[in-house]
């Protein structure tokens, strides 16, 4: 929308406009990355605080909970603590104030039924949130079904390995599953110390709390075949004699064993006999007898194969793999797709082991998650996703299924290996594991499934409703939720009431009007149990509740409750309750036509996708269960677009577009203060002067000038927007300018790999003739180019295989669509001579894609004296792209050196993501397409 207001400069240099134009809402959002920088950097006019804030900590030991225990301590220094509790929608459930008596506040909230809370506590002007979830009490039958199990890593908790043992068995689960390091415990040959290692005392006491280990045997050790993954006869020989002795060792709590750990990656096995199927039946040999001479019923795992790799497993069994192991495990991740995209192979896998004579033979998934880092799930997908994980697991034919991981490795949000946990790490503010919303969603479904088999798939008439039975008769409990985008709506034929239990342990009854009962449905699941006969799609439900696609955190909600009469359906004129979020509203039907009902739904204090459930009923008696979503947007938000003016001579330019969510009034500002951070120095600032008024659902845009840029640098952009009440409102995003012109123009300044990069040669990096060259990103209108002359005093490459070619000389790229951190999507790829052919692979692959060799890429690298040459060229659509971008997007590279000399291959990075495995698109730097 057109704006009047001026700009005027600010104290560090004069803002300068380009044009104002009407521009579309932003799509996503600039990350709230405020931390430091503003802090270090104030914008003009900001000041320090007044007074001090009194102190508050969390410091309950736990916050997983039985229903009616959960009470929750604080430390303050004032008087009382004032606190809520929300629920997983974002709705106030609770709140009061505690008195703080002694140092120490206690929040008590056993009134909580089943369900997952984030607390918050305020004393004076502290304030803290901490989440807890609520279970019901365990009944005795769910530990005793091993299907259910997860993953830790002992040591790597603060000493909290055992406090988090007991979360486990509140959640219900039968297994535990965690490295047994052979190395730190056989440090002399032939002879073993188990009491140093950690599993001595967590072996034991998983088994007082009912849990049984299944540790892995790994991984190699300093003795034997030069410290690396077990290849020669002596190495394999006393790989067999520790694994048989771990068994022996701990056979009072666990005869199981896994042998090894992902073995088919070379990001595990570093054996000089390689990654096949071949090597991996030496190990199990290797192994099987001896383990079974010391402990005859012990259960030897094989495979913990890395992916659904159906040749590998195929080859194993064609040599006898079976002969040597009791269970068979694979791994699987394949996030952020959903569980049924994500494992769609294991029929196959289940398929193959039976043909291959493997009928009975016990299936398992010994690791499967979802992280929640800036690049995989949101934490309520992982809640929705790790039961469906499991649901369709079993239902193809998988025996167990461990979930990876307890809890978070570290802090990173950008790391997906610190996030894969269902617990998150203490801190200094709260000191307990705050469990995610997936830790409560893992014992509700442990609490409904427990020892019911899968007995089967319902045909509801669309693929994307998915209905899993489990049980028989009228123990049978269904699975149910759909696939779809949308939230659906189902029928039940019932002969009697149904007993439904969401995914958090909110539990209804309904009864069937016709033989039928009507539910509402999404991607969470729900447990159906009672007398059901068939499950029908229902594309025209008698009741439903409509919400707009956007809403915001400050407005209520609009809805529409609605009751359809029509098409054949005559339901008596009763005045219907509809009982939604909290409230009661009264609908009257009259047959044969639709009567709708406006209201307005409480707001939710959290972002993101939002489902609203809830019932409608004639009395006391619920008769339907609906379900709508909407998208929870910020009232204001605040994006900034880098712009490259010019590529030669470089000129930097910066859009700031303000987008008010807003659906009954326009936003009014007073004025808004822009700033380019490079760490705590300002490289260039300016403000907007108001009045700037931005109508209902509408955006506006400046474009200012931004001095000092320079090319491919990360700067911090930022910006303070300022209401008519003097309230100033701080956001902020990490982003940067670099000109990628059309290939064979090249009059801008490339990549210094090692002036822009960042040099991590662990072997000792000797200077620019070891390692040093430019990288020049260019583009046609088929795709991205990307030319490299790298100097390299050894050219090297042992990889045998594309796939590995990071081993060696090699560049490795990534690639998100649009500026980093508004998409998730990351493409990585490499280029290398592998075998003495110019190779191009994709590890990180777009959706609908496939990760191997890159379709449609071509690459020319060349060797010219200490100089390799690089021409990589590849599609748009190959980097999940329609076309030639018109915006930002996000640009990653790394430069591989290996001298094949005895030293430890060494590497230099540009946008942090590919080379510390983060994986992730919003460490990538933001590059524009000029002309």
């Amino acid at each position: 929308m057109e704006q009047n207001g001026t700009i005027r400069p600010g104290p560090a240099a004069p803002a300068r406009v380009m044009r104002r134009s009407r521009r579309p809402a932003a799509r996503g959002g600039a990350a709230a990355l405020l931390a430091c920088l503003l802090a270090a950097a104030p914008l003009p006019g900001t000041a320090p605080a007044a007074h001090a804030a009194g102190t508050l900590t969390v410091t309950s030991p736990d916050l997983l909970f039985v229903k009616g225990q959960s009470r929750i301590t604080l430390a303050s220094d004032q008087a009382s603590v004032a606190w809520k509790a929300v629920d997983d929608q974002g709705l106030t459930v609770a709140s009061g104030t505690a008195p703080v008596s002694g140092g120490t506040a206690t929040v008590d909230v056993t009134g909580l039924g089943s369900g997952y809370y984030t607390l918050t506590a305020t004393a004076g002007t502290t304030t803290r949130n901490a989440n807890f979830g609520v279970l019901t009490a365990l009944t005795g039958k769910e530990q005793r079904d091993q299907r259910f199990g997860t993953g830790i890593h002992y040591g790597w908790n603060g000493g909290d390995d055992q406090k988090l043992l007991r979360s486990v068995k509140l959640m219900g689960m039968h297994g535990i599953r965690s490295d047994i390091n052979w190395g730190a415990i056989e440090k002399t040959p032939g002879e073993y110390s188990w009491s140093a290692y950690s599993t001595d005392q967590h072996i034991p006491y998983a088994k007082s709390q009912g849990l049984t280990a299944l540790p892995i045997s790994g991984y190699r050790n300093a003795n034997y075949d030069d410290n690396r993954t077990p290849a020669s006869d002596t190495a394999l020989d006393a790989y067999g004699k520790f694994t048989a002795a771990a068994v022996e060792k701990y056979q009072q709590s666990s005869k199981e064993i896994e042998i090894y750990n992902e073995y088919n990656s070379t990001g595990f096995n570093n054996g000089t006999c390689g990654i096949t199927a071949d090597c991996y039946i030496k190990l199990l040999k290797a192994s099987y007898g001896k383990v079974h001479a010391k402990v005859p019923d012990a259960t030897v795992v094989g495979g913990g194969l890395a992916g659904l790799q159906t040749d590998w497993l195929k080859r194993l069994y064609t040599i006898g793999g079976l002969k040597y192991m009791d269970a068979l495990s694979v791994h699987h991740y394949g996030y952020p797709n959903p569980p049924e995209t994500a494992l769609a192979k294991l029929p196959q896998v289940r398929a193959d082991l039976d043909a291959a004579g493997g009928k009975d033979f016990p299936l398992w998934i010994t690791e499967n998650g979802y992280p929640t880092h800036s690049d995989g799930v949101t934490p309520a997908q992982q809640a929705a996703y790790v039961p469906r994980a499991q649901i369709f697991s079993f239902a193809s034919g998988v025996d167990r299924y461990y979930w990876y991981d307890l809890t978070n490795d570290g802090t990173d949000a950008t790391n997906k290996e610190h996030n894969f946990g269902a617990f998150k790490r203490p801190t200094a503010e709260v000191k307990a594991w705050q469990p995610k919303l997936s830790a409560v969603t893992e014992g509700v479904l442990i609490r409904r499934l427990a020892g019911r088999a899968y007995a089967g798939r319902d045909d509801a008439g669309s693929d994307d409703i998915r209905s899993y039975r489990f049980g028989t008769g009228n123990e049978t409990v269904r699975t149910l939720y759909t696939t779809a985008d949308a939230p659906k709506t189902v029928e039940l034929r019932a002969s009697g009431p149904l007993t439904v239990t969401d995914q958090t342990g909110h539990e209804k009854t309904y009864l069937p009007v016709g033989g039928k009962v009507q539910l509402g449905i999404d991607d969470k699941v729900l447990y159906v149990k009672g007398a059901v006969s068939a499950v029908e799609a229902a594309s025209s439900p008698v009741f439903s509740l409509r919400l707009p696609r956007h809403s915001n955190t400050e407005e209520t909600v609009d809805a529409v409750l609605q009751v359809d009469g029509t098409r054949g359906r005559t339901p008596l004129p009763l005045p219907y309750t509809f009982r939604i979020a909290g409230e009661e509203y009264r609908v009257t039907a009259k047959p044969g036509e639709v009567v709708r009902k406006n209201i307005e739904l409480p707001t939710s204090a959290l972002t993101g996708p939002r489902t609203v459930s809830g019932t409608v009923g004639f009395g006391p008696l619920n008769l339907a269960r609906l379900t709508s979503g909407t998208e929870v947007l910020p009232p204001t938000r605040v994006a900034f677009d880098p712009v490259v003016k010019k590529a030669a001579p470089f000129a930097a330019a910066m859009k700031i577009t303000v987008t008010n969510n807003r659906v009954r009034g326009p936003l009014e500002l007073t004025g808004l203060e822009w700033q380019v951070n490079e760490g705590n120095t300002y490289l260039d600032r300016g403000t907007v002067d108001g009045p700037i008024r931005v109508g209902a659902g509408s955006s506006t845009s400046y474009t200012v000038d931004a001095r000092n840029i320079k090319q491919w640098k990360r700067y911090w952009t930022a910006a303070h927007i300022t209401t008519p009440d003097g309230t100033r409102t701080a956001t902020g995003a990490w982003n940067g300018w670099g000109a990628v012109q059309p290939s064979g123009t090249d009059t801008t300044t490339p990549v210094d790999i090692i002036g822009d990069g960042t040099v991590n040669h662990k072997g000792g990096y000797n200077g620019a003739a070891d390692l040093s060259g430019t990288v020049r990103p260019q583009y046609t209108d088929a795709g991205l180019v990307l030319r490299g002359a790298i100097t390299d005093n050894a050219l090297a490459q042992p990889a045998t295989t594309a796939e590995n070619m990071w081993l060696g000389d090699s560049i490795q790229f990534a690639v998100t669509p649009e500026l980093p951190g508004r998409s998730k999507q990351y493409v990585e790829f490499g280029a290398s001579l592998v075998g003495g052919e110019p190779r191009v692979y994709t590890w990180r692959a777009p959706a609908g894609q496939s990760t191997g060799p890159t379709p449609g890429a071509t690459a020319r690298i060349t060797r010219d004296g200490t100089t390799t040459r690089y021409t990589v060229t590849v599609p748009w659509t190959s980097l999940g792209l329609a076309g030639k971008p018109t915006g930002s997007i996000g640009l990653g590279l790394v430069v591989n050196d290996s001298d094949n000399d005895g030293r430890v291959r060494g590497w230099t990075e540009w946008g942090g993501s590919i080379a510390n495995n983060s994986k992730s698109a919003a460490g990538l730097r933001a590059v524009q397409l000029t002309d």
